[in-house]
């Protein structure tokens, strides 16, 4: 990704939140009530009381849909998984970096793995296919003309989730979305971000030359075979894809006072840019948003409400990006505004987005509470809060993230 640049990015100051007290309303408050006030005010207290009580049980519908989304997972992936495993050996599925797309019946597995660039179209055909080539070829021409509203809709995993979301969520709680139609993979090969017809037949053309082939006996149809195409995706494509959402990037960056670079070093971190990206906690898409977390966070500065975000809403990479974005400014803005270097804060916010913050804070203190460990870490020059950071923080995982993300910012930022 050293290749490609973003000229004129500047970060810009955080954004500061102030807070007005109303001197003139206390003030009223302080003086002598009158008997024919009285009654209005009593009317206003318990209006507020209502109010109170009426947020407290919507939380309480929230929190309740939120479990109901975790069941529906489970069972929709259980039902998925049945279906694959009777036509192939194992099942696979979409990840974070990988997306893995069936067929209706489930005897065409489309496969892009967006880290790798590799493109894997496999098929159970009849043992009599004599042209197997031409059938993979014409399944590789569909992935290239796919759209990510195409491959949502086609992916019978995450439209079962949505659909049962939708009769166990109070509807003003749910929020869903047009998925967009940015290409699947079709960008990254051709290098345009809106390839024509003509330039998608060209590029296909050009891999079937250097394709490689596999034939197997099919591991669960009788009388059939798999048979397997594996090409390349060029090695510019993943600044292409990248670039596809440069608008989203910068213009949500500006809105929240965020760095665009880190912005784009998450993503990549995250999904490698995959837009179908998911993985089973669950978190989707870009930037790998989780409904019960991150998502009631941002969802709140972005749409003013605690809602539970749907696959839809989460796959339309603008929403995404919205989502991550906001979550990065309320880590920074919130979260973790006590730690008062610039670039002490950032690693703390990188560990966070994947860890959170409490996980952050424990690797300096041993506890949860991060306005202590701000003051630990406020003692610390920034190269000694990364080096705690990457010894002490409780998952592995978080450690290598925190170093990937660091690495990849500068070939984001300006030249």
């Amino acid at each position: 990704m050293g290749d490609f640049k973003l000229n004129a990015w500047h970060a810009g100051a955080l954004k500061g939140v102030a807070m007005v007290l109303c001197l003139a309303g206390f003030l009223a408050w302080a003086q002598p009530v009158r008997a024919d006030e009285f009654s209005d005010m009593q009317n206003e207290f318990n209006s507020f009381k209502n109010d109170e009580a009426e947020f407290e049980s919507y939380k309480a519908r929230v929190a309740r849909e939120y479990a109901a989304y975790k069941t529906i997972i489970d069972e929709e992936f259980a039902r998925y998984r049945g279906e694959i495993l009777k036509v192939w050996g194992k099942p696979e599925v979409t990840t974070k970096k990988t997306y893995v797309g069936y067929s209706s019946d489930y005897k065409v597995k489309k496969v892009v793995d967006y880290e790798k660039g590799v493109i894997r179209i496999s098929a159970v055909v009849p043992a009599s296919e004599k042209e197997p080539v031409k059938v993979l070829e014409g399944h590789l021409k569909d992935l290239m003309n796919q759209s990510a509203k195409g491959a949502y809709k086609a992916d019978q995993f995450t439209t079962g989730v949505e659909k049962k979301l939708k009769k166990k969520v109070t509807p003003s709680h749910l929020q869903g979305a047009e998925v967009g139609n940015k290409p699947i993979v079709a960008d990254m090969v051709t290098g345009k971000l809106r390839p024509t017809t003509k330039e998608i037949d060209a590029s296909v053309a050009g891999m079937m030359g250097s394709a490689t082939m596999g034939k197997k006996k099919a591991p669960r149809q009788a009388n059939a075979e798999m048979v397997t195409l594996e090409v390349k995706i060029p090695t510019t494509g993943r600044a292409v894809k990248a670039r596809a959402y440069l608008p989203d990037v910068i213009r949500q960056a500006a809105k929240r006072g965020v760095d665009p670079a880190l912005v784009f070093a998450v993503m990549e971190t995250e999904s490698a840019f995959n837009p179908m990206a998911r993985s089973y906690v669950p978190a989707y898409g870009l930037m790998q948003i989780v409904p019960k977390s991150a998502g009631r966070d941002a969802s709140k500065v972005v749409l003013g409400k605690d809602v539970v975000l749907s696959p839809s809403y989460l796959y339309n990479s603008g929403n995404n990006i919205a989502m991550g974005v906001a979550y990065l400014y309320i880590l920074n803005d919130r979260y973790l505004a006590s730690v008062k270097n610039p670039e002490s804060r950032l690693y703390c916010v990188i560990a966070a987005y994947n860890t959170g913050a409490g996980n952050v804070a424990r690797a300096f203190i041993g506890t949860t509470n991060i306005n202590k460990a701000a003051k630990k870490i406020n003692s610390m020059p920034p190269e000694k809060v990364y080096k705690v950071l990457i010894r002490k923080l409780p998952h592995k995982e978080t450690r290598d993230y925190l170093q990937r993300v660091s690495k990849r910012i500068p070939s984001y930022q300006a030249v």
